[in-house]
């Protein structure tokens, strides 16, 4: 975010904050490390295969395309609710209490992950604050390296920075760690903030609960606003300003990279991260590069309606977006009165307004991964305990990012084991969507608890009729009851018949091979589903008719869109 005099103060009240030792902490209880065979988070019983960079896209080791949706978290006394007050009620800990800070950060991760709580977001950025690592003293800005201490970063990394990515890793979660504190205004090939960046670089890559982590990626810094370009003018947007980024960045990606580690590396650009069209001809090379963007409504002069927004994006991210992963690492939005940096309304897409041009358009690159600013855009103020932040209104950010991260979570989510259906799980509740469409899902018609009831597409509504329990039926199969039958009657091939066109059913449990049914992953989160009588068959609707006409029958698998299913956890049975 733009370092402007409300941020300053903001840092100024953050180490006085850390100085006290006198408050009255309210501790948040020590969290337990959750059993994730009984955790209603929407992520808990998901992997984190370690992903890679392939082309201009996020990818798994199955070669699907991987779009990560999340919060940044800040473990400091300051952005852990102590802002509001030390006797607010929101202030939990301070004084460089370990626990405090980890109790306070896990609880945030437990919520924002939890689909009871309807909120599945699946990263964190994290930020190694300079309150852990510079020695305590008077306040100085976030850009003052001044009080760095190495040792300070080294105990901290243990105790503060390696159990968050820990239980990040155990809810599902991937880690975008960023670097203490933010880039002065000017920054310089081989000025001494480039020095401290290549010391805490080669610490942190070479540390083995980073290196290669599977769900660690590393930002290298945070908003640089000016460089000293190669023709020794400074500036941010010249091909002058991006060779001297690359030779400043090269350098940080080369360090970690010759210490083994593989980790996915996110390269800032100038303007408070908003500049990063020379990137194109100043390509930071060593694999498994993305670029790593903010973006708040007044950037670029104002991006408060679709046109400025797609005019924006289109000059300053879209060339590099057009060959590299993006992910936007800062933004937020509300309007005025509610505190949150970024002021500007959720609106319409194609028309007025922040949030819903910002998702359109992120969406149509179909490459970006994002997160908003801090807890408290999704909290109120923060609190784990808490509901969704700014009343639930629609035009600030936290009520339609609630929704529009739910939607993303059926879709883009990594996948570990190629071969089989390793996203499943034993007794965990479905929705089954059609890739034709994704609006579309497996529908129980009228709910009717019948043998031979019929299962088509329909609008996803979240009634039980569209929900389905799957039950590992061993081998590498599964059966799918409907929650909508007393009697757990389940997912049935008429008749045992591999026919084509045999209608595929609802029937009474018994078990057998016209109830158990092969998922295998294809690309993308999406999965074709074989039936065990003939594997080279499966679910197909006629003519990919998605008007409720037409039910679910067995067909020979082509790859057709109406043969490949995406699987929206739900929950535990």
């Amino acid at each position: 975010m733009k370092a402007n005099k409300m941020w300053l103060f903001l840092a100024f009240l953050l180490i006085i904050l850390s100085s006290c030792s006198t408050m009255d902490e309210k501790n948040l209880l020590e969290e337990p490390e959750t059993n994730l065979s009984t955790s209603g988070s929407a992520r808990a019983l998901a992997a984190t295969p370690m992903l890679h960079v392939g082309g201009k896209y996020l990818k798994d080791p199955c070669n699907n395309n991987v779009v990560l949706h999340g919060v940044a978290i800040t473990p400091s006394p300051w952005f852990n609710g102590c802002q509001y007050g030390a006797n607010s009620g929101y202030c939990t800990w301070d004084n460089y209490n370990v626990q405090g800070a980890l109790n306070y950060n896990k609880a945030v991760m437990n919520k924002l992950s939890s689909a009871a709580d309807g909120w599945y977001l699946n990263y964190i950025r994290l930020h190694i604050d300079p309150y852990w690592t510079n020695d305590p003293g008077p306040a100085i800005p976030e850009n003052d390296i001044s009080r760095f201490n190495y040792n300070r970063l080294v105990t901290y990394t243990d105790q503060v920075i390696i159990p968050l990515i820990n239980h990040a890793r155990s809810l599902g979660m991937y880690v975008i760690l960023r670097p203490p504190g933010v880039c002065p205004s000017r920054i310089a090939v081989n000025d001494a903030y480039h020095s401290y960046l290549k010391t805490v670089w080669t610490f942190l890559s070479q540390h083995p609960g980073l290196k290669n982590a599977d769900n660690v990626m590393f930002e290298l810094a945070n908003e640089p606003v000016e460089i000293l370009g190669t023709n020794g003018t400074w500036g941010s947007t010249g091909n002058e300003h991006f060779a001297a980024l690359k030779n400043f960045f090269q350098p940080l990606v080369n360090i970690i990279r010759n210490n083994g580690a593989n980790n996915v590396c996110w390269i800032p650009g100038t303007g408070w991260q908003s500049h990063y069209q020379g990137y194109v001809n100043n390509q930071i090379t060593g694999g498994n590069i993305g670029y790593a963007v903010h973006i708040y409504p007044g950037y670029w002069g104002g991006v408060n309606n679709y046109q400025a927004f797609q005019n924006a994006w289109n000059i300053n991210v879209k060339p590099i977006a057009d060959i590299a992963p993006i992910a936007i690492t800062e933004t937020d939005w509300a309007p005025q009165g509610y505190g949150t940096f970024g002021i500007g309304t959720t609106g319409t897409a194609g028309g007025s307004g922040f949030g819903a041009n910002l998702k359109y358009i992120v969406d149509q690159s179909g490459n970006v991964s994002w997160n908003v600013l801090a807890p408290d855009n999704l909290l109120h103020k923060g609190d784990p305990n808490a509901g969704t932040a700014y009343n639930n209104d629609w035009e600030a950010c936290a009520a339609p990012v609630k929704q529009w991260f739910q939607q993303y979570a059926s879709s883009n989510y990594p996948v570990g084991n190629c071969n089989t259906t390793s996203s499943l799980v034993n007794n965990g509740i479905y929705e089954i969507e059609f890739q034709t469409d994704a609006n579309k899902v497996v529908d129980l018609k009228s709910g009717e608890d019948a043998n031979g009831a019929v299962l088509r597409p329909w609008t996803r509504n979240g009634a039980a009729a569209q929900r389905w329990v799957a039950i590992d039926a061993g081998n590498g199969y599964w059966r799918f009851v409907s929650k909508a039958s007393a009697t757990n009657r389940c997912i049935d091939l008429a008749s045992n018949s591999n026919t084509l066109g045999t209608s595929i059913r609802l029937w009474q449990n018994y078990g057998n091979d016209a109830q158990a049914w092969q998922v295998v992953a294809v690309s993308n989160g999406y999965y074709k589903i074989l039936s065990k009588v003939d594997p080279t068959r499966g679910w197909d609707i006629p003519n990919c008719t998605m008007d409720g006409n037409s039910n679910l029958h067995l067909w020979d698998y082509y790859g057709t869109s109406c043969q490949l299913f995406k699987f929206k956890y739900i929950g535990m049975n």
